[in-house]
């Protein structure tokens, strides 16, 4: 496994506010950040700022690496993510599976994550878990 692959892996173990300091050992100043949430990122201090306001009010943050497929210049990683937000399923644990695409050379140029937003969240809202439960059981009809 490439070592910049080892050091993201590692260092998502334990995402959190305190954590963010550290994104310049592993991000390119320049580095590319896309996911399911919000718009794509672009530049090191701006990706900080973003993960900065995802983790302002979640209780912990942590990703089990399942599995790491990569060569010299890219590689996937397949995770889960297991978090507690106080607005979210009455602040039990919430786990959501994902794939993060990456591009590097000695640090990371381009991340995208691929994940299930509706699992992560509208499934933990009171009201849209609802609909959507309805919706599930309607289509799988």
């Amino acid at each position: 496994m490439n070592t910049i692959i080892e050091k993201l892996c590692l260092y998502y173990k334990e995402f959190s506010q305190e954590s963010l300091a550290g994104l310049g050992e592993i991000y390119h100043h320049e580095t590319v950040f896309e996911d399911p949430i919000g718009k794509k990122i672009e530049g090191l201090n701006h990706l900080k700022r973003h993960f900065s306001q995802m983790m302002s009010n979640v209780t912990y943050c942590r990703f089990e690496i399942m599995e790491v497929v990569s060569d010299d210049s890219q590689g996937f990683i397949s995770w889960t993510m297991k978090f507690a937000h106080p607005k979210l399923n009455n602040h039990q644990e919430i786990m959501v599976l994902g794939v993060s695409q990456v591009k590097f050379s000695d640090r990371i140029t381009y991340q995208r994550d691929y994940f299930d937003l509706g699992s992560m969240f509208y499934e933990h809202v009171p009201i849209l878990k609802k609909v959507i439960s309805m919706l599930k059981k309607r289509l799988a009809a």
